[in-house]
């Protein structure tokens, strides 16, 4: 009898496989052929997973975030409030391979928004629940008497998002800042709210 395979899991491949396409080769060279190809896959099979490239493109933006979310959700668990604080934040930063990858995988789709629409929704959202994150983050740390009560938290909250997007993309770039220059940086602008 025949293996079946999880279509869960053969969506991620073959969302994985679009990360490889596009770090090697560009967002350009996503196609649904090559895609199959990278994927290990015919044409028939991956276009029986996902009917058209839009589909294929906002998933594989889609499974970025959704790594990134099950990361800080296990963040949560992390008991001083301070350091959970740090390890969220640290997860929307390009500190290693993964999160470097994902992040020029996720720019790369938004990029292709004025094509493809529903990626510009698909970042917006991100958006969106990256500054509510920010607004919880730093509640969190008011509730602990780690920042002070004087703080306008939606205020702040548009200034860390600002930070955390701008120290992310200096370390992306790779010359002006470092992963730890990135850490410290938001590090010392929180603790310049006690």
């Amino acid at each position: 009898m025949p293996k079946l395979i999880d279509r869960d899991q053969r969506q991620q491949e073959i969302a994985e496989a679009v990360w490889r396409v596009i770090q090697r080769d560009g967002v350009g060279a996503v196609s649904v052929r090559d895609v199959a190809a990278e994927a290990g896959l015919s044409t028939g099979s991956l276009r029986h997973v996902f009917a058209s490239k839009t589909e294929l493109l906002a998933y594989s933006m889609r499974l970025v975030q959704e790594r990134v979310l099950a990361r800080v959700e296990a963040h949560l668990a992390v008991a001083d409030p301070w350091e959970r604080a740090l390890a969220i934040l640290d997860e929307f930063l390009p500190l290693d391979e993964r999160r470097r990858s994902e992040m020029e995988v996720n720019l790369a789709l938004i990029a292709e928004g004025p094509a493809h629409p529903m990626l510009t929704e698909i970042g917006l959202d991100a958006q969106r629940k990256l500054r509510t994150g920010c607004t919880r983050i730093l509640a969190g740390l008011a509730r602990e008497g780690l920042i002070a009560s004087t703080c306008d938290l939606d205020a702040e909250a548009m200034r860390l998002h600002a930070l955390i997007d701008g120290a992310a993309m200096h370390v992306l770039l790779g010359d002006t800042d470092t992963p730890q220059t990135a850490q410290r940086m938001i590090a010392d602008h929180l603790r310049t709210l006690a």
